[in-house]
């Protein structure tokens, strides 16, 4: 009874750092953020059910004939065909994220790109949360996440049993990104930090985390040390490690707690996917 975890006391002294830390006392800042991400895992995961169910029946009710090429495709319609779902995958993604880094050179776009492309704990365009995921204005932070991406693609696809479409792939890192740019968005809030995040970081650190996850005895290959194999799970740990430190010590390079964010999210979806597979052989 004495170590009982006063979670009453701990509420209440959280909703009053989130509110003294938002301008004008705004509670929208508060319940819309949580709103937006559920209403965005619940869209996409939606949406890739009824892609799969429809895909189930079409292939199980219908079987066309395989149909006749007459003329040479093109150059890069025949390389798009080659790609495996996985690349096509990190070809859709790194390209959308390379068209908002070209809108960021454009100089009057930018109130538009910091309206929607950049999640600050002010902004009350929850949308901002989803964007800011494919939002770069670095040239080096989009190198190093999109080539992140590249390399854990194929493993995700694995990870998730469906190595011939993105039906599970995308809602899994698009609603990754989101509930990372929410956790960021909270912890700013009640550090009274107002500075901006982007970055596809969190939703790669959700891909990172499942991967190493479901691959714990795999070996990593960093870009600075690209021939010395380091085991993923101590990989993983070390990051983590760093994103913790830079939480507790309030670190502004990094969005730590975004960062944080993204391994929950893993986290979260590797237990819902574990409870299901026990469902299953009920």
């Amino acid at each position: 009874e004495m170590f009982r975890f006063p979670i009453r006391r701990v509420v209440s002294v959280l909703n009053r750092k989130l509110y003294s830390a938002t301008p004008r006392r705004n509670p929208g800042l508060i319940w819309k953020p949580v709103a937006f991400t559920a209403v965005t895992g619940a869209t996409t995961f939606s949406l890739s059910w009824v892609y799969i169910e429809n895909q189930r029946r079409t292939y199980r009710d219908w079987h066309p004939a395989p149909r006749k090429v007459y003329r040479e495709e093109g150059i890069i319609k025949r390389w798009w065909n080659n790609l495996s779902a996985a690349d096509k995958f990190s070809v859709t993604i790194i390209a959308i994220n390379v068209g908002v880094f070209l809108m960021w050179r454009v100089r009057p776009l930018h109130p538009l790109m910091e309206k929607y492309f950049l999640a600050t704990p002010t902004n009350k365009n929850s949308v901002s949360l989803l964007l800011s995921e494919f939002s770069h204005i670095d040239v080096w932070h989009l190198a190093l996440n999109m080539l992140v991406l590249w390399s854990f693609a194929p493993a995700l696809f694995e990870c998730l049993g469906d190595a011939t479409t993105a039906a599970h792939a995308l809602p899994f890192y698009i609603t990754g990104g989101t509930f990372a740019s929410m956790v960021g968005h909270y912890f700013k809030l009640a550090r009274g930090n107002i500075t901006g995040s982007l970055g596809a970081s969190g939703a790669l650190m959700a891909v990172v985390t499942l991967v190493v996850m479901n691959n714990p005895d795999s070996s990593l290959y960093f870009i600075f040390f690209p021939f010395i194999p380091i085991p993923a799970k101590w990989a993983l740990t070390g990051v983590i490690s760093l994103d913790v430190i830079g939480v507790i010590r309030n670190w502004h390079f990094f969005d730590h707690a975004g960062h944080l964010g993204g391994v929950a999210f893993a986290l979260f979806y590797q237990l819902f996917r574990r409870k299901q597979r026990d469902l299953d052989f009920i």
